[in-house]
Order: C-alpha cells, then sequence, then structure tokens
C-alpha cells in the first residue's frame, strides 16, 4: 500500500538529509522545442515536442550553507516531502515582488527513488494551500522545455502554459539561454 506523503515546514534539522537527495534525472528523450522566428518587433515562436538523445542531469547540488542562505534570506516558504519518515523532496516558493497575485516554485525536486509516490504532488497542493492563505490569485513554476517529464507533470497538476523563454538564464538579448515554460495554476 503506497504511503501518504506528509509535507511540513523545513527546518535546520533537515538540511543534512536533503543534501542527500538523488536529484538527477534523465533530459533530451522527449523535449519541447521552443522555436523563434521573424525579427524584432514582429517576432513568432512555436512548441513542438520532440525525441532527441537521452542524457543525465544534475537538478542542484544541496548544501547545509546554501540551505540556510535560502531558509533565512530567499524563500518566503519552504517545504519538505516525507514518507514513513524519510525525506522525499523538498520545494521552496517566494511571493512575486512586482505583484503580490501570485507566489513562484522556485525549487521542487524529490528524491529519484521516491518519484511517483505523490511527493510532488503533495508539495505543488501545499504550494497552493499557502498561496490561497496569502490571497494570491496564482502559483506559477518555469520548467525547461528540455524536461518533458517535468512539463507534464505540471500540466497533469493543473498549470497551464502561460509563455515561454528562449533567453532564460542569460545576461545578452542575443545570447543562447535555457528554453523555459512559463506555467500557472490558478487558485480561483
Amino acid at each position: 500500500m503506497a504511503r501518504v506523503p506528509l509535507v511540513r515546514e523545513a527546518t535546520e534539522a533537515d538540511f543534512e538529509r536533503l543534501t542527500k537527495l538523488d536529484l538527477s534525472y534523465t533530459v533530451g528523450e522527449r523535449y519541447l522545442d521552443l522555436e523563434r522566428s521573424g525579427s524584432e518587433p514582429e517576432l513568432s515562436f512555436s512548441m513542438r515536442w520532440r525525441k532527441g538523445a537521452a542524457r543525465e542531469r544534475v537538478y542542484d547540488t544541496l548544501t547545509v550553507d546554501g540551505l540556510r542562505d535560502a531558509l533565512r534570506k530567499n524563500t518566503d516558504a519552504f517545504f519538505v516531502a516525507e514518507v514513513d519518515g524519510v525525506i522525499a523532496g523538498y520545494e521552496m516558493i517566494v511571493m512575486q515582488q512586482s505583484h503580490h497575485a501570485a507566489a513562484q516554485i522556485t525549487d521542487l525536486a524529490v528524491h529519484r527513488a521516491a518519484r511517483r509516490g505523490g511527493a510532488g504532488r503533495a508539495l505543488v497542493a501545499a504550494a497552493a494551500t499557502w498561496a490561497r492563505d496569502r490571497g494570491l490569485r496564482a502559483v506559477w513554476a518555469s520548467p525547461r522545455g528540455e524536461a518533458g517529464d517535468t512539463i507534464d507533470f505540471y500540466l497533469s497538476a493543473g498549470f497551464r502554459v502561460s509563455g515561454l523563454s528562449d533567453r532564460w538564464n542569460t545576461n545578452a538579448d542575443d545570447g543562447e539561454g535555457l528554453q523555459t515554460l512559463y506555467m500557472y495554476l490558478e487558485l480561483g
């Protein structure tokens, strides 16, 4: 019988265990290709699912100091999901500085062995509850186009695609960046 994940606020006592999570994932096997055409100011974008060569990536390398900084300075909410007392994943949330109508999931990761066990859904539900309790209208996330499984997860959790960027994480307007979707969950 599958166990229901328990979601709670993260504490410093969790940090050492969080650094042990396997945050590797497979990308590229099925990915969303974002194509830009035209010239400024009239640009067109298209999105297509493509198949490619699968490769392994690591979402993040967590350190106790980095988690401590995130808990104290960089997040408005920091949750962990546990299954039978074992941490299965975590999520960090910030309220948007430009407006207070939405919360952003800046990090959501589940230990590789715990995936498809409900921890990710429980964390998203906690984000929605947290945002709703603060009078926010939506929760948004920005998965990379190369992460087809992550995009599918957010879609299955009720998120909708609201935009895209082919220049994410670059300081140059014409530089190659990470192809990224903007997805939101309306809280109604």
